[in-house]
């Protein structure tokens, strides 16, 4: 059965992403939203835990208006789980939907990397290198999160696949939670810069198969991870 909280615990990781991020953006709504969505991701809104909508507005000093719909749009990219009258719940991962996902991750991917290596570009592979460059370094936390996504934003040719691009990085975002233990003693990283070099020569099996091969890494770490979560 999934943990259960009676509510938000404030401390003070959440109170320092909404230090660092509520007032980097131009509208409430998004501040909210980028602030609740963050905390999952960072795991200072632990799995299975309550969020009261009073104590997140009195937290980030806003109205419960954006906070209501922020909670909506992390219900819908699966993160949260809304619950009626009782709240929401920070979705936990479980086995089957760790699988499922990455199942459906494995599917559109290899569909976007084909429409995007039609169309590539030597500017897009310096961009590519660069950003690889940077996740081969060993960033982590909220760094390694922006540049991944821009890397997968370049790799799948986003300008002209938004939706591709877009579910892909909801589905992404549903496992992002646990990344902090993902690269576990002993694991070996992946090289993004060895799938920009197949990339580069054009060579679309190759780099298929390095997109399998990560994605099925990631599945099985998360379905450790995910099977504590049940057994907790």
């Amino acid at each position: 059965m999934p943990r259960k909280k009676t509510e938000l615990a404030v401390d003070s990781r959440f109170h320092g992403v909404v230090a660092e991020l509520a007032s980097t953006f131009d509208s409430t709504g998004d501040a909210v939203y980028h602030v609740l969505r963050e905390s999952i991701i960072r795991g200072a809104l632990a799995p299975g835990e309550w969020l009261r909508q009073e104590a997140i507005a009195e937290a980030i000093g806003v109205s419960r208006v954006p906070v209501r719909s922020a909670l909506i749009r992390l219900e819908a990219e699966g993160l949260l789980a809304m619950h009626g009258r009782r709240g929401a719940q920070v979705r936990m991962l479980s086995v089957a939907r760790v699988n499922e996902i990455c199942r459906l991750r494995v599917l559109l991917e290899s569909h976007a990397l084909k429409l995007s290596m039609a169309r590539m570009t030597s500017a897009r592979i310096e961009r590519l290198r660069g950003l690889a460059g940077e996740l081969d370094s060993g960033i982590g936390g909220a760094e390694l999160n922006e540049v991944r996504d821009r890397f997968y934003r370049e790799l799948y040719d986003h300008d002209h696949n938004p939706v591709l691009v877009e579910t892909i990085e909801g589905f992404r975002g549903q496992v992002s939670r646990p990344w902090p233990n993902y690269r576990l003693p002993g694991a070996t990283p992946d090289r993004y810069q060895d799938l920009v070099a197949l990339v580069g020569d054009g060579d679309l099996a190759g780099a298929d198969a390095w997109v399998y091969a990560h994605v099925e890494k990631v599945r099985g770490h998360l379905h450790a991870i995910a099977e504590t979560e049940e057994q907790a």
